[in-house]
């Protein structure tokens, strides 16, 4: 084997490893019908990007009042604690939509759901910081 061919195999074989498919192929993506039987009335627990854990349960309606540890922000009067209000919604493609109406900074994203092999879910693709639980009351 020549040095471009090793080298074009070392390129693949790295473009592969740095692949968010990899880690969406060791979750199963949850169709409509499923995420329409469990996302209704699910407690909700995320972490953001920023680290903070927040709640909320999905209402039959759409409708939730989330809350968070605010760890982004936090508050000059040491209550790092915040509210919202928020709205959920399953996407024609059978994604998981959530708008929340921080004060600071509202937030909105789509995501597909996955189930890995040990049954926790994710947001998109298997990786720690992407985590979402879903709990039955």
């Amino acid at each position: 084997m020549n040095s471009q061919c090793v080298r074009a195999a070392l390129l693949a074989g790295l473009m592969l490893a740095a692949s968010p498919l990899i880690a969406d192929d060791t979750g199963q993506r949850l169709g409509r019908d499923e995420l329409a039987a469990l996302l209704p009335g699910a407690e909700v627990t995320h972490i953001s990007r920023a680290g903070s854990v927040r709640h909320w349960t999905n209402g039959p309606d759409g409708k939730f009042v989330a809350s968070s540890d605010n760890r982004k922000f936090g508050s000059a009067t040491g209550s790092s604690s915040a509210t919202a209000s928020g709205t959920w919604r399953l996407s024609d493609e059978g994604r998981y939509c959530v708008q929340i109406d921080w004060r600071r900074e509202p937030e909105s994203w789509c995501a597909y759901i996955l189930r890995a092999p040990d049954g926790a879910y994710y947001l998109g693709a298997v990786e720690d910081a992407r985590r979402i639980e879903f709990r039955r009351p």
